[in-house]
């Protein structure tokens, strides 16, 4: 840890880098980094390629995240994105420190501060922080619970232990309020939102004895409903909660006509072990990748090979 601190300490501009289609992870992590570093008075510029959740737009700090990383910066920190290509960016330009709890990272970074135990890569961050006596405020830990609630799905997953609610406890007698971040995260539904699920529920198919759903989103239903293609991922969970389901899939058609793959299992299934596979990664119970592929079909058959195997 001394060799982070004499890095930051020394940093005149840190780029804070997420994730491309950033997740509340990525970016209430890189934000809670940002007001640590802000209270240290350090210069801090947060970058992410692509556009941002319609959802978080209550986290402190979040109108300041730049599209591109700043050219004089001379260190880097990098936020629950397991490997370099997701960064959205060409070329690593300096030092950089690689903060994840996926297993599948590839530890690109040249320190990479990894925990695949804790069940949100904020409770890496902060762990991270608290060793190095660096002051934690309202807003960090604001930013810091968001991330972690919805990235172990308030409390619900594998992932979640004693050390996630001792996590949590912290930051609360920070100043969070737990009812505050799940009313912003769960309440403020778009009706696009609604029709673009309606609209891919629509599609859902169960395969191999009922044991598999698959649910279809395509560019066509996001124009018609108005809806931003994370919106589906409720959908998705939704088919997963079927009784008779252990894996649920969804297949999405993405700007450039490839298909992105999302997978979540119940029980046993590690969907992780498939994702690698494909050249993706992810948790035991929630995992992903893209293919270079254009039909919903010929991914499903490739996956569901894999999946019987499994099952």
């Amino acid at each position: 840890m001394n060799e982070i601190v004499k890095k930051i300490e020394a940093s005149s501009h840190i780029a804070l880098l997420t994730h491309v289609n950033p997740d509340a992870d990525t970016l209430g992590s890189a934000l809670g980094m940002y007001h640590i570093l802000n209270s240290m008075g350090k210069r801090a510029t947060i970058v992410n390629t692509t556009q941002l959740p319609y959802n978080l737009d209550f986290l402190p700090g979040i109108k300041k995240v730049k599209k591109a990383l700043p050219k004089n910066c001379d260190l880097m920190m990098s936020f629950d994105c397991g490997s370099f290509d997701r960064l959205g960016i060409e070329t690593k330009e300096t030092f950089l420190i690689n903060f994840d709890h996926h297993k599948s990272n590839t530890n690109y970074g040249d320190i990479n501060i990894i925990d695949p135990d804790a069940a949100s890569t904020s409770q890496v961050v902060y762990g991270f922080a608290e060793e190095c006596g660096f002051s934690i405020n309202k807003d960090a830990a604001l930013c810091f619970y968001t991330a972690l609630v919805d990235d172990c799905g308030f409390f619900k997953y594998d992932t979640v232990n004693a050390k996630t609610f001792e996590f949590a406890r912290k930051l609360c007698e920070l100043g969070v309020s737990p009812e505050f971040v799940a009313n912003e995260l769960t309440m403020r539904e778009p009706l696009s939102k609604i029709r673009l699920i309606a609209m891919v529920l629509d599609t859902l198919e169960l395969k191999l004895d009922a044991k598999v759903a698959v649910v279809r989103l395509t560019q066509q239903m996001l124009a018609k409903s108005g809806g931003a293609k994370e919106m589906a991922d409720d959908a998705l969970n939704m088919a997963r909660s079927l009784a008779t389901v252990e894996v649920a899939i969804l297949l999405r058609e993405e700007e450039d006509g490839k298909i992105k793959v999302s997978l979540r299992s119940k029980n046993y299934v590690d969907v992780s072990k498939i994702a690698t596979l494909f050249g993706g990664g992810g948790h035991r119970r929630a995992a992903g990748f893209t293919l270079n592929e254009y039909n919903f079909d010929t991914v499903l058959d490739k996956i569901l090979q894999l999946l019987k195997k499994e099952l």
